[in-house]
């Protein structure tokens, strides 16, 4: 068993949804290689993923993670039932946030339920009844937004971009990390955070550690503001 569970928190106050954050790196600290988070964890991993995406109510990317891969917000029909013991959706809501609005006009993303929140006035060439295009001034605003949807619990597995934008916030509650055994090197790794240096240095605090084959899943919680 990778962490206790139940895996997900609670939310803090009644004014926004409890956030965490997954992420996988390297030992060197690469959140991608080649472009892509694909092949840096282990079966492992990609299993706390979908469990992680079991318990939440939505699931959120940024727009490059979405152009980068053939991913989606979705859960394999097992735990699919699983969620509708426990009262919820038998899939989590999608929500992808781009400010600039490229995004792919096709993707398996857009299959289930999706909103795309644009931080902007650019449009989004995305035209899918399942699909819900939202303008928005900011992350925070997005993030209310889903409140105002009874969304209780939001998983964000990046990119680095919008996990920046979203500590920026002060919208994280925890973080879930996965560093695997592995080093690439090369110049100016793309990390789990790209954006802005923080005003002032985040704080967190260690809540479970586990090792699995000489790769570590930790768990944190943010413990401090900016």
């Amino acid at each position: 068993m990778i962490h206790p569970r139940p895996l997900l928190g609670e939310p803090r106050t009644t004014e926004r949804p409890y956030l965490a954050i997954n992420m996988v790196s390297t030992l060197d600290g690469r959140a991608a290689v080649n472009g892509s988070a694909v092949g840096i964890g282990s079966t492992a991993d990609k299993h706390l993923m979908r469990e992680l995406r079991a318990e939440a109510d939505v699931v959120m990317h940024g727009a490059g993670t979405v152009r980068a891969d053939p991913l989606s917000a979705r859960v394999p029909p097992d735990l699919a039932e699983g969620r509708v013991r426990l009262g919820l959706s038998p899939q989590p809501l999608g929500a992808i946030v781009t400010r600039s609005g490229n995004l792919p006009p096709h993707h398996p993303y857009y299959e289930s339920s999706t909103v795309i929140y644009v931080t902007s006035q650019n449009p989004v060439p995305v035209r899918f009844a399942t699909v819900d295009i939202c303008h928005v001034p900011s992350v925070e605003a997005a993030v209310h937004d889903l409140a105002r949807r009874n969304v209780r619990r939001i998983l964000c597995e990046g990119g680095p971009t919008l996990n920046a934008a979203l500590f920026a916030a002060r919208l994280i509650d925890e973080v879930f990390l996965t560093i695997s055994p592995k080093v690439v090197g090369g110049d100016n790794p793309l990390t789990i955070l790209k954006g802005p240096q923080f005003p002032s240095t985040i704080r967190l605090e260690l809540r479970s550690f586990v090792e699995l084959d000489s790769e570590l899943f930790l768990r944190y919680a943010v413990t401090n503001d900016l």
